[in-house]
């Protein structure tokens, strides 16, 4: 009898111990899923006054990569001029992340929508309204080219491609 007993203590600790053993995996789960929660808000925060502090308001969803060392940022906002050379602005800002969070972005995505009254792009930008105010340089640059005199696009057949290039070919220098 007393063999079975020391048996059933011996089982039962080994229950005690796998239970402890699951319960703390558990908390450790937990304990990095909250710290993902965080670092990602860190992360997004980070960006959002990064820009912010030069007066441009975007739109960031940061994701993490597996691990959570590193996150890839999906970054929206309203095209601009400044955001022409981005790849510049990704180190600079890439070295701000890893001073204030103390993790990498892995990746830097940008999106630039163009805000228009219709669904299609196209129509979109058709339709733009170009205030006096100047208030995004950029797109009005880009439409103003549209109005200038002589300038259209538009798709056409190869033939009339050939036909132009024949037209400018056979033109006098300087004329």
């Amino acid at each position: 009898m007393t063999v079975t007993v020391a048996f059933d203590l011996a089982l039962l600790y080994l229950v005690a111990v796998n239970v402890i053993a699951i319960l703390v995996y558990v908390l450790v789960l937990k304990r990095r899923a909250r710290r993902l929660k965080q670092d990602t808000a860190a992360v997004t925060g980070a960006i959002v006054d990064y820009f912010r502090a030069d007066g441009i308001d975007v739109s960031v969803e940061a994701i993490p990569r597996p691990g959570g060392k590193s996150f890839i940022a999906f970054v929206e906002s309203e095209p601009m001029k400044r955001f022409r050379y981005s790849h510049i602005i990704e180190i600079t800002l890439r070295m701000h992340i890893r001073h204030a969070c103390g993790v990498e972005l892995e990746r830097i995505f940008w999106r630039f929508p163009i805000r228009g009254r219709g669904q299609a792009a196209e129509a979109a930008v058709r339709e733009m309204e170009i205030t006096a105010d100047g208030h995004d340089e950029y797109i009005r640059e880009g439409l103003d080219l549209k109005k200038e005199k002589g300038y259209d696009i538009h798709e056409s057949s190869w033939e009339e491609f050939e036909r132009t290039i024949i037209k400018t070919g056979n033109a006098k220098p300087g004329a």
